[in-house]
């Protein structure tokens, strides 16, 4: 390790479960100091500094006229970014947009952060910096993490539903974790469980990831009456609560269910769970959701696997007024 590179400059919370070393084709990480339990608080981060725009329509201009304004050791911080932790960044603005967080679309709003962006990026990540409505951001543990275990978190929203060539091409570096290791069956198995959980969302909300519909071309549907009850939001109430109930078996597959994909996904299917009218689908669908695990879950809900209910009908007219028509 350089005893003279920058990020040793960087300044950590004196609580902090954590160090900034140079991490192995990654330029440099974070690595836990002692074991961090699952749902841990990892670090708690002010933003160096924030750009109330767009992340499209922020420029060169906008980033230095922000740092001209910063405090001299808020410069200092920022000209210390290094590109892969190796070289200078050969622009303000690139260096602020590897290094920023989006903290609201709605005004747009992005902030600079020089810690969390130490953090590395893996596809079974084992922490979670989830959204806020503020300028302080915060990390998570989704799993134990061990002491010497390099923390990591994913850089991307939607990666549970895009395949391993997908990923990359979005994150213009090849990831090596376990779901991008190639030639490995679990690496097979995960594009194959990534696959289904899309298909699955689309059969679900009636649209991609993008929120459109899928054209002809690759289609993950092939089924064109399926996909179009789906795009109608006609699946049946028994249908969606199987779907859903597969998604969660297969994100635990992929090792990606933890208290926030939990916290996002279960009350919805709880929800659907309790839906049905007629006697006996109310029955089976309260049986399954007491089962223990995902997969225990599943296998009761499969019961339900082509019964119609009375509340169909009345859902997809709810639904349709929520989406809009197609």
């Amino acid at each position: 390790m350089s005893q003279n590179h920058p990020y040793l400059g960087l300044q950590l919370p004196s609580n902090a479960p954590f160090e900034l070393k140079p991490s192995h084709g990654k330029g440099w990480g974070a690595f836990a100091t002692r074991k961090i339990e699952r749902g841990a608080k990892i670090l708690e981060e002010k933003p160096l500094f924030v750009i109330r725009k767009h992340h499209d329509e922020i420029t060169e201009e906008d980033v230095r006229k922000t740092f001209q304004q910063s405090t001299p050791r808020g410069k200092q911080q920022f000209l210390s970014l290094r590109d892969n932790a190796a070289r200078p960044f050969s622009s303000m603005n690139y260096a602020f947009a590897e290094n920023s967080f989006a903290l609201s679309d709605n005004p747009p709003k992005h902030g600079l952060f020089l810690i969390h962006s130490r953090f590395n990026h893996s596809c079974i990540p084992n922490c979670n910096v989830p959204s806020t409505n503020g300028e302080i951001i915060a990390s998570f543990a989704t799993r134990d993490i061990v002491a010497g275990e390099e923390i990591t978190f994913c850089y991307n929203t939607d990666f549970e539903c895009r395949t391993r060539g997908d990923r990359h091409q979005v994150l213009r570096f090849t990831c090596e974790c376990k779901a991008c290791l190639p030639g490995t069956l679990f690496q097979q198995l995960s594009d194959t469980r990534r696959t289904l959980i899309r298909g699955l969302q689309y059969l679900t909300l009636g649209r991609d990831l993008d929120g459109q519909r899928q054209g002809s071309e690759s289609p993950i549907i092939i089924d064109s009456q399926l996909k179009k009850a789906a795009e109608n939001l006609a699946i049946q109430v028994s249908a969606r609560l199987v779907y859903n109930l597969l998604v969660m078996s297969l994100l635990d597959e992929e090792e990606l269910m933890n208290d926030f994909m939990i916290g996002r996904m279960y009350p919805g299917i709880l929800i659907l769970s309790t839906l049905f009218k007629t006697e006996g689908n109310a029955r089976l669908a309260r049986l399954a959701m007491e089962q223990k695990t995902w997969l225990e879950k599943l296998c009761v809900a499969f019961r339900l696997w082509g019964r119609g209910d009375v509340v169909d009908y009345g859902i997809a007219l709810q639904l349709r007024m929520i989406h809009g028509p197609s």
